[in-house]
């Protein structure tokens, strides 16, 4: 018999973890649970249970554009690895929109679609929340400080929760990388309000991330709902242990594909 995950579910398995009340950055997958009864909805419900603060990450690849005319390749930057459209996009990107890319799933677009929720200002890679430290958690994000809700959420005694998914969506791992002196890239993008494109940072290659689980398994703690399996991470510690990895290894997360032209980058520094 399949049993439905309901938002009980959910609160109890936060609660065992410790997440009750806290602000959380959340990396999901809804498929992973199973049947949930009241969806996406539910999932968010169970979380900000006992006035936690919910965080997730809002990519939208669509307000990206071509850099501006003139502009000379940045070192390191991987800026041949597909990413860069060859003309400017349509629209323009304010916090204001629900617009994110399809790959980011179906809890966070009931977070952006949510009467009250909050958008940091960054237009590929902004962070979106929803709870009573929303507007606090996402405000000194930019275009130039793409990980700053994470780090506000580290300050806050947050937790990052990873929810049928694995490392390779724990974008705590790139402010790590940022930390350890490794600058994110660089990539264009169109503002509502501004003219041309702006540049704007964004996360590199995170399929490496995996091997870094070794290094954080004292800080992992592990449980679920429904199918759905978790490990949450405290944020402060988890930053401060992965940061501490790449500064002894610059090179430890990158990862084996030879077409990976961002890792071919950080392999070519070191």
């Amino acid at each position: 018999m399949i049993l439905e995950v309901s938002t009980a579910d959910v609160r109890a398995a936060a609660e065992r973890l410790g997440l009750a009340g806290r602000p959380v950055c959340l990396h999901s997958s809804l498929s992973s649970f199973g049947r949930v009864r009241g969806g996406a909805d539910a999932v968010i419900d169970g979380l900000l249970a006992g006035g936690g603060t919910l965080l997730v990450p809002a990519q939208s690849p669509a307000f990206a554009g071509p850099p501006p005319a003139g502009h000379v390749a940045l070192p390191s930057n991987a800026e041949d690895d597909g990413s860069i459209p060859a003309v400017l996009p349509a629209e323009t990107y304010d916090p204001a929109t629900d617009s994110v890319g399809r790959e980011m799933g179906a809890i966070v677009r009931a977070v952006l679609a949510r009467p009250g929720r909050a958008r940091g200002a960054n237009a590929l890679s902004s962070f979106a929340a929803v709870g009573p430290l929303a507007d606090v958690l996402v405000a000194g994000q930019s275009a130039a400080d793409v990980f700053a809700p994470l780090r506000e959420l580290a300050a806050r005694d947050g937790a990052v929760l990873l929810a049928g998914v694995g490392l390779d969506a724990l974008t705590l791992l790139h402010a790590a990388e940022e930390d350890a002196g490794h600058a994110p890239l660089t990539r264009w993008a169109r503002v509502a309000g501004a003219p041309g494109v702006a540049p704007t940072r964004h996360g590199g290659c995170s399929r490496g991330f995996e091997r870094l689980a070794p290094a954080l398994a004292h800080l992992e703690r592990t449980g679920g709902a429904g199918a759905s399996r978790w490990r949450a991470y405290p944020a402060a510690q988890t930053l401060a242990a992965a940061a501490d990895v790449f500064r002894r290894d610059p090179l430890a997360a990158v990862c084996g594909r030879p077409d990976c032209r961002r890792c071919a980058a950080r392999r070519a520094e070191h």
